[in-house]
């Protein structure tokens, strides 16, 4: 807006406006620039206010939302870890109880049932014996391939399943399963199955196999116990061997011992004899003593008065190996 617009709506005329002196017209236009900038400068301040506020709400909105996820998912963990203590506690522990409970009794009853059976037999060729009748050609009853209609059901009727047969199925699968984990385990140095139950058993009815045959033929249970069993073959043919030769080494060791006892002792005799001792010595004129002297006086051996303990040892040690050979030449 123009200072002549100002001056107007103020009640000024047109003449009365022209009449103003141009320095005060140049005054109202400074002072009506200077609010100009004064009122963009507020609008300004207020528009940067606003921004700011606006972001500070988005700042906060956004750490709501952040703190409402990690509660959101802090519940979810503790739910799952609730869902999962609370299946261990109440449905596997207790389920896995009432199997065993359950297999243990059909065991019995199948134990019970096979002791009837083999008493009946019993009871049976016993009476034929006495008829003067063999087993064997006694009449055997054959039951029908298939159970004849029930008059009382009609086509259609759904067959009722036993749940006890059921949870009987359910166990076995269980511990078949536990049964091929411990039989990796066992077989790869302790270390756990590659794949879960789930997927091996799903892979077993695909190839419409048992658990255990996809399992032995998967895993190479039959190879790996070969191989456990010939590497138990060889440490054992390994320790044989060892304790064979620890055998004979002992008893070689035994022999030299002995041996050199009996060198040690006939050269001590030769050396008392051959001595200044009146109790031991050879008298003069006796074949040893004149073979002794001859031998000493030849060099053919040492005097045994003049030996140390040294020079008697490694003459008993040649005398062992001298006479080993001898030994081994006449055996040859």
């Amino acid at each position: 807006m123009t200072v002549a617009e100002v001056l107007k709506q103020s009640g000024l005329t047109d003449e009365q406006i022209a009449a103003l002196d141009a320095k005060a017209m140049s005054a109202f236009s400074g002072i009506l620039t200077t609010a100009d900038q004064a009122k963009a400068d507020a609008e300004a301040k207020e528009k940067a206010a606003k921004e700011a506020a606006a972001k500070a709400e988005a700042d906060r909105v956004a750490a709501e939302a952040s703190a409402t996820a990690a509660k959101a998912a802090q519940d979810a963990a503790e739910l799952s870890k609730r869902s999962v203590d609370e299946f261990w506690t109440n449905t596997y522990n207790p389920g896995v109880a009432a199997w065993e409970k359950e297999r243990n009794d059909l065991a019995k009853k199948a134990a019970d049932n096979a002791a009837e059976a083999a008493f009946y037999k019993a009871q049976r060729e016993g009476y034929l014996g006495a008829l003067g009748i063999k087993p064997e050609d006694a009449p055997t009853f054959t039951p029908p391939a298939t159970p004849p209609p029930d008059p009382t059901k009609t086509p259609g009727t759904p067959t009722f399943v036993d749940p006890n047969v059921v949870v009987s199925r359910v166990g076995d699968g269980m511990y078949g399963v536990m049964n091929i984990m411990h039989k990796y385990a066992t077989l790869y140095n302790g270390s756990p199955l590659p794949i879960s139950p789930s997927e091996l058993i799903k892979n077993a009815d695909a190839l419409k196999l048992s658990p255990m045959e996809y399992a032995a033929r998967t895993f190479k249970f039959a190879e790996k116990e070969e191989e456990q069993r010939q590497a138990a073959a060889k440490k054992h043919d390994e320790e044989v061997a060892a304790a064979a030769t620890a055998a004979k080494d002992a008893e070689w060791k035994a022999k030299m011992e002995e041996r050199e006892k009996e060198f040690a002792a006939k050269e001590r005799q030769r050396a008392e004899q051959a001595g200044s001792n009146p109790d031991t010595k050879l008298p003069p004129g006796s074949a040893k003593f004149t073979d002794l002297k001859r031998a000493v006086a030849a060099g053919e051996r040492p005097d045994p008065t003049k030996m140390t303990q040294q020079e008697r040892r490694n003459l008993t040690l040649n005398n062992i190996h001298k006479a080993l050979e001898e030994r081994e030449q006449a055996v040859a």
